[in-house]
């Protein structure tokens, strides 16, 4: 989202679905035509300058690759950084990658980022670089739905598989791992409206535009909106779900926009208290982002109004892991999986915000077991596995 909304509540709807029901899982079956196997024939020293995104225990781990020649190699491109769930997503990707490298799985695995805000035109670019290293397979956090299609294609067409996460995308070749953006954006959404008494004037913070992630919780949100009448969205901004870009872009239109009484967004309700703090305006109804920067925020005023906090999970890149390896073993894993999205409840806030940094959001540790036991609630209709919250060290 990978692309992404967060908005703030105070009361949740009578009528918002359970938790349960939020994150229940529904495969979609999805026409596989089996790739081909031709292979691309270049140097991989001529994609040394994929990004700057490079793992570096992922370039460390390219002798290991020579000698055994038999683990796969992954790779992963991801087509925005400039947020902290992305650098989050990043970060584990990377921690499982390295403990799956350690632990003889993978021979190697590398990452680039593609550059400036989330253009597909240069992750395109980037991931025809990195197919010339040849990876085994290939995971991929989209920046656009439908612009990445030919390259992986092209991917599949030389025997990579591809695990798309993040997002939906259109390619039949590709396997498909996400959160719904649809429960997402409710529940950033409705519980606020309700909290506010149904009235009153909001602004809606936008995502990753250009995404699909963004554009499915834009229109969810907006239908949302429809069934309040007494609610007006006084303005749109476009917060990239960052707190910083959200409050800059919050403060820029409060002097213009009669009393707000509630902000829609992405991942970025701390910033949009910032912003009104600064404006020395009463900080309106806001859902809190994940990191621990906002949830300890919201633990040390003691804020007490039925908040809660809600992303998508960062831990998907490590869920694509599992997926590709599997994949790669020939197991029989579903097209398209719907994962879990992280809601934190001020139940378990305390908990969460005792064990993340500042910047750090809080994702599903997604261990291969675990995976293994989604994909057979995926297979079978059964209950969606609820991983735990990682325990404070010490």
């Amino acid at each position: 989202m990978s692309d992404e909304f967060t908005a703030s509540t105070r009361t949740a709807s009578a009528d918002l679905p359970s938790l349960e029901t939020m994150m229940r899982i529904r495969p979609t079956s999805r026409h596989w035509r089996a790739a081909s196997a031709a292979s691309l024939t270049a140097l991989a020293v001529l994609a040394a300058g994929c990004g700057s995104g490079d793992s570096g225990a992922g370039t460390s781990g390219g002798a290991a690759a020579e000698t055994s020649g038999e683990k796969p190699f992954i790779a992963l491109s991801n087509g925005f950084i400039g947020n902290g769930w992305r650098q989050t997503m990043i970060a584990k990707f990377e921690a499982a990658a390295g403990q799956a490298q350690a632990d003889g799985l993978i021979s190697k695995y590398k990452v680039v980022n593609a550059p400036g805000e989330n253009s597909a035109t240069e992750q395109v670019a980037q991931i025809k670089s990195l197919l010339l290293q040849k990876p085994d397979a290939l995971l991929i956090d989209p920046a656009s739905p439908t612009a990445l299609k030919p390259v992986i294609q092209q991917a599949c067409s030389a025997g990579v598989t591809v695990v798309v996460f993040d997002s939906a995308i259109e390619s039949e070749c590709a396997y498909v791992l996400q959160n719904s953006f649809v429960d997402w954006a409710t529940y950033a959404a409705k519980p606020l409206l309700e909290g506010i008494g149904g009235k009153g004037n909001v602004i809606v913070s936008r995502g990753v535009v250009g995404s699909q992630p963004e554009a499915e919780m834009l229109e969810t949100t907006k239908k949302i909106l429809g069934e309040y009448p007494g609610v007006k969205t006084v303005a749109t901004v476009n917060g990239m779900c960052d707190g910083a870009t959200a409050q800059k872009a919050v403060l820029g239109v409060l002097s213009s926009v009669p009393k707000v009484d509630g902000v829609v967004g992405c991942g970025d309700g701390y910033g949009v208290a910032q912003a009104f703090a600064t404006a020395g305006k009463p900080v309106p109804a806001v859902t809190f982002e994940t990191n621990g920067r906002a949830l300890s925020y919201w633990k040390d005023n003691k804020i007490d109004n039925g908040s809660v906090a809600v992303m998508s999970d960062p831990g998907q890149s490590v869920a694509a892991l599992w997926q590709a390896l599997d994949l790669l073993e020939k197991r029989d894993i579903p097209k398209h999986m719907t994962f879990p999205i992280v809601l934190v409840e001020q139940k378990d806030r305390d908990a969460w915000a005792s064990v993340l940094k500042p910047d750090e959001y809080a994702a599903w540790p997604w261990t291969r077991e675990l995976f293994r036991e989604q994909v057979k609630a995926v297979q079978t209709g059964g209950a969606p596995v609820q991983p735990p919250i990682p325990a404070a060290a010490g």
